[in-house]
């Protein structure tokens, strides 16, 4: 059965690939257990593509809240109104008016502020949507996409490229120092990456 199915796949694949070849083959006995593959990191793997660069707004300053909730959006699917966010607003923002832009807009979204809770950004981390964060006092946010036992990934919104890494208790001492808002949008995050 295993290998009438391969061959039909093989079949299919070599017919509409335009020369591609995928084969499939039955796995042999000492074969049978893939090996174990270390978990997606960062969790939220944003493409350098997708990420949202921090913009200055019409009123002269920075937009890193908005820029972040773009960049999550987009990692949860949500182009369109990641493209909307970017062209509607900019500028600060504290968390009751980003909040109540966030209701008047339509998009589903969770957040705590000044209650120093772990658990959300952990939660946001273990189901792949990532979180907004506030840092330097909270006069800065960028995107939590890592959070593990050890260590914190951030992915900044003046530096798109690359993800700074930060041992965990330094990063949750900054948030903590900076008002502990953390904001996430609650849609499907985008899958692992196949293992």
């Amino acid at each position: 059965m295993m290998r009438s199915v391969a061959a039909v796949l093989l079949l299919i694949v070599v017919a509409g690939c335009d020369g591609i070849v995928i084969r499939f083959e039955e796995p042999s006995v000492d074969n049978r257990r893939a090996p174990a593959v270390p978990i997606e990191c960062p969790i939220v793997n944003l493409p350098v593509a997708l990420r949202q660069a921090n913009w200055r707004g019409n009123e002269g300053e920075g937009s890193c809240v908005h820029a972040s909730l773009c960049s999550l959006l987009r990692w949860q699917g949500r182009y369109a109104t990641a493209d909307y966010w970017r062209r509607t607003y900019g500028n600060g923002e504290w968390a009751t008016s980003f909040a109540q832009k966030l209701d008047r807009e339509g998009v589903r979204f969770a957040y705590t502020v000044g209650q120093n809770d772990v658990d959300f950004l952990e939660w946001a981390c273990r189901t792949r949507r990532g979180a907004g964060v506030t840092v330097l006092g909270g006069r800065h946010m960028v995107c939590l996409v890592h959070l593990s036992e050890t260590h914190a990934g951030l992915l900044d919104n003046n530096s798109v490229t690359r993800i700074k890494w930060v041992p965990r208790r330094t990063f949750l001492a900054e948030w903590r120092d900076s008002n502990s808002w953390g904001v996430c949008p609650v849609y499907a995050p985008a899958p692992p990456l196949p293992r």
